[in-house]
């Protein structure tokens, strides 16, 4: 199973006051909002634990086929991985000036993750491009779609595969990770 997110810095700086009261509360727990407000950067350390949050929200969302319905407090942080109800997720996360990027795991194959700036659109195509070339199929073959709940799906000749993709996009970046 394979979740990802991407959070655009100077979007979220913008559109989102963590700071109002009672918001922390209703998405970390005791010890993620600690971890916060220890942090060098509190700001920076409320998107990690949001962009991991929400690649396993996505990797747990597939593992187990559920409907989208999303409580932060059910997912806790570490710095490597996230549990929720019992089960570890490991979690990679790239942080650079512009964004944070987290990739959430249980065991992966191979796993490749892109990030992408919106202005090239060509995330999906790059990735069908690689499953292409890993796979020694041709990409016109390859589709993807999403099911009832809004999970994408690859797809090789119009059959389902066991291939796992996530896809995030955040203002200026999109991203994805597949697990061959």
């Amino acid at each position: 199973m394979i979740g990802n997110d991407i959070v655009d810095l100077a979007l979220a700086a913008t559109q989102s006051n963590w700071r109002r009261k009672g918001w922390l509360q209703k998405i970390f727990t005791i010890s993620e909002q600690d971890r916060i407000w220890d942090a060098l950067d509190p700001d920076l350390a409320v998107w990690e634990l949001w962009s991991m949050k929400e690649a396993t929200y996505k990797a747990y969302q597939r593992q187990f086929l559920k409907a989208p319905i999303y409580n932060p407090w059910d997912f806790e942080c570490s710095e490597t991985s996230v549990i929720i109800k019992g089960m570890q997720y490991k979690t990679k996360t790239t942080i650079t000036s512009e964004y944070i990027h987290s990739v959430a795991f249980i065991h992966p194959k191979v796993i490749n993750a892109k990030v992408f700036t919106n202005e090239s659109l060509t995330y999906k195509k790059h990735l069908l491009d690689y499953i292409s070339k890993t796979k020694g199929l041709n990409s016109e073959k390859i589709t993807i779609k999403k099911n009832d709940f809004r999970i994408p799906l690859i797809y090789i000749n119009n059959l389902q595969s066991d291939i796992k993709v996530s896809f995030s996009s955040h203002g200026l970046f999109s991203s994805y990770a597949v697990d061959l």
